[in-house]
């Protein structure tokens, strides 16, 4: 009975997606999380904002944040995959300076474009999004803490 037991954790602890496992919990850096919140709001101005709730402690110090779509704007699961922007009609990002890791929970907006590396226009439909904070030494620096999802673009 008890292995019976111990396999099925295995197999939920298995199963659990990588996005997830890394989204929730206290880790080594404290309490962090974070989810994208809302869908993606074109600005019309050739920049999009994502907003996020998260929560981190002083040890991030690099944050992320993503948008890609397919050339028909439909959720595609390759976007999810390493490498998908090869396939991708669209791909902006940012990687935002203005953000607070002390501790406490924030609410906050962030704008994403083709400034710093991308391409295409998002448009209206879907996209993958992806929120991460990382921190520590070497590049890519480890990641600590991240949110992916498909949200509307509106």
């Amino acid at each position: 009975m008890k292995k019976r037991h111990l396999f099925a954790a295995m197999a939920v602890a298995l199963a659990i997606p990588l996005g997830s496992a890394l989204s929730a919990g206290a880790t080594p850096h404290g309490k962090t999380q974070a989810q994208v919140i809302g869908p993606v709001r074109l600005n019309g101005d050739g920049t999009a904002t994502v907003t996020a709730r998260y929560i981190c402690q002083s040890d991030f110090t690099h944050l992320w944040v993503s948008a890609k779509q397919v050339v028909d704007r439909h959720p595609d699961k390759a976007l999810a995959g390493d490498g998908s922007s090869e396939i991708s009609e669209a791909w902006w990002q940012s990687h935002p300076v203005d953000f607070s890791c002390d501790g406490a929970w924030h609410t906050q907006s962030f704008a994403i474009d083709t400034t710093e590396q991308g391409f295409g226009e998002l448009e209206h439909g879907q996209a993958w999004i992806q929120f991460c904070l990382t921190g520590g030494e070497g590049f890519p620096p480890p990641l600590l803490v991240q949110d992916t999802r498909w949200a509307a673009v509106v």
